[in-house]
């Protein structure tokens, strides 16, 4: 379902650059949102969040053309693509969050992540958050909002990696290596779970750790070395 696509797409924090900033995009500059100065839990402004989920066809084949663009890492151009629609259900305002922080509008993505989740409430709203807060290096909260994720969809693959990989980037290394070994198995081996997966192990157990994910798991020797690596530039961006 293109609800499901638009989360997938935003989840690659391990791999993710942050991109230069440039000009901020705000609802007032695209008509698309009516942002309020209100003291709120998770941001400074409220939005006008639709939270349906009913995506209508033709709205459907114009979000298509903004995953292929997304596919080809043309976040610019799938930022304004978006801006041109109106945000009528909560993927379109989903999308534009996560497409926020593909442009480097941290700040503004984690404003429209935390006003998506005080209104909808969703699994994939606090997922997008999250993410955005470990880019930022906000650990405990993007602990916080992948947990409240992980609890409303414990078999999203998605989310548990990303949770996994927060508690890394926290020191957690064995609840890590639990959540990423969990996400390796639901992703079937797919995505950046298993490179996580090593990485956790190696950090909680060393190479006693790699040996017994070779008796366990099916994990080819370059995917524990690209594993291990990871685990090195963990903690040297750590130190």
């Amino acid at each position: 379902m293109q609800e499901n696509r638009v989360v997938a797409k935003y989840f690659g924090v391990v791999f993710a650059a942050a991109l230069a900033s440039g000009c901020s995009v705000s609802p007032k500059e695209t008509g698309n949102g009516t942002p309020e100065q209100a003291g709120t839990e998770l941001g400074k402004s409220v939005y006008t969040i639709n939270c349906s989920e009913v995506v209508q066809p033709e709205e459907s084949v114009e979000l298509d053309g903004i995953d292929s663009l997304m596919d080809d890492h043309q976040f610019y151009a799938a930022l304004a693509r978006i801006e041109a629609m109106s945000l009528d259900t909560q993927t379109h305002w989903l999308m534009w969050a996560q497409l926020l922080g593909h442009v480097g509008q941290l700040d503004y993505s984690e404003e429209v992540f935390g006003a998506i989740v005080n209104s909808c409430h969703s699994s994939r709203a606090y997922h997008g958050l999250g993410v955005v807060l470990v880019k930022q290096q906000k650990l405990q909260a993007a602990r916080e909002m992948l947990e409240s994720a992980k609890a409303m969809a414990p078999a999203d693959a998605s989310i548990r990696n990303d949770f996994g990989y927060a508690l890394i980037k926290s020191g957690e290394y064995g609840r890590a290596a639990f959540e990423l070994r969990t996400a390796y198995e639901l992703a079937h081996g797919r995505g950046t779970a298993t490179h996580n997966m090593v990485a956790a192990y190696y950090l909680n157990g060393g190479p006693a750790a790699l040996d017994e994910l070779r008796n366990d798991v099916q994990v080819s020797e370059k995917q524990l070395r690209a594993g291990v690596e990871l685990a090195r530039r963990i903690l040297g961006d750590a130190s």
